[in-house]
């Protein structure tokens, strides 16, 4: 199935490529018709298809895990990324905070993600593994703090620009007479 996923993004990215460079020998011509995938939208980056990719992962991986802790952190973390997926469509500078988060930080919970499963599932069980169970789930937990602030941060963008619109909206009516 990733590997499904990967051709759908290499193929989304040729199409971008021959849609906003088009060469005069290219036969392939950009078409919707060659990009059936509805879980994708044709406006979407590279970025928010690869940051949802990665909340897939994390959902799949989130329905095999049982624990009191780590589940609703999971959810959370899903949910978080979301927002951060919906911020970015509308507001191209948040996908700068999704470039970042899907080079190291969701990758990096994926494979924890995993190695939890394998932990959890292993007949036979020792202290050091509980132990690096129980990092993981500190350390989705602590990940879920990054992801607030830097949505946090996002948001504190957007509230700035418009805080700033006001102020010079206000200075012109002010100026007007108004």
């Amino acid at each position: 199935m990733a590997r499904d996923e990967d051709d759908i993004i290499f193929q989304k990215l040729r199409q971008n490529v021959q849609r906003n460079f088009p060469r005069e020998d290219d036969k392939n011509n950009y078409s919707m018709n060659n990009y059936k995938n509805e879980n994708y939208s044709n406006k979407d980056s590279l970025i928010i298809l690869e940051t949802q990719r990665n909340i897939e992962k994390i959902t799949d991986l989130s329905s095999k895990i049982d624990d009191a802790e780590l589940t609703p952190a999971l959810k959370e973390m899903i949910s978080i990324l979301e927002e951060m997926v919906n911020y970015s469509k509308a507001n191209k500078e948040g996908e700068k905070k999704l470039e970042k988060i899907n080079e190291y930080h969701l990758p990096t919970a994926v494979k924890m993600l995993n190695s939890y499963i394998d932990f959890c599932n292993f007949p036979v069980k020792n202290a050091n593994m509980e132990k690096t169970a129980q990092e993981i789930e500190n350390v989705i937990i602590k990940l879920n703090e990054a992801l607030k602030s830097m949505l946090v941060e996002m948001n504190q963008n957007k509230l700035m620009d418009i805080n700033s619109d006001i102020d010079v909206l206000k200075t012109m009516l002010e100026k007007d007479g108004l």
